[in-house]
């Protein structure tokens, strides 16, 4: 075999390798991937969200939205207000039980409200 049939060889068995691996680093997520640590989620919705890829990738959005939002705000009252306005959202979320529509839902309201106050947020930060 040439060199340059090898080194072809060669690229093509590491690209596959890598789309495979990538393949499978984005179906296999570690237990502690959420805001909480799945080994000790109490809350049925939280084990409920640990059970399920869909609900911990809305977990993860929702908390990462949540610190983006929260490091934005240059005043503690904001940060506080942010805080409670959370508090009642996992709430909510916690009273779902093991309803995942009912989770998945809460998660979608909460995105949506945390995508929309970070985006004044930037825009007030622009003026």
């Amino acid at each position: 075999m040439s060199d340059t049939a090898t080194l072809k060889l060669a690229a093509a068995v590491s690209a596959g390798s890598l789309l495979a691996l990538a393949f499978f680093a984005s179906a296999v997520r570690p237990a502690a991937a959420q805001d909480f640590d799945c080994r000790r989620a109490q809350a049925t919705s939280e084990r409920m969200i640990c059970r399920s890829d869909r609900l911990a990738g809305l977990d993860e959005r929702m908390s990462s939205l949540y610190s983006e939002l929260k490091a934005s705000y240059q005043n503690r009252d904001e940060r506080n207000d942010l805080r409670d306005y959370q508090q009642q959202f996992l709430d909510a979320r916690d009273s779902c039980g093991r309803d995942t529509e009912c989770i998945r839902g809460a998660y979608l309201d909460q995105i949506s409200v945390l995508e929309s106050r970070l985006e004044r947020a930037y825009r007030r930060s622009e003026r």
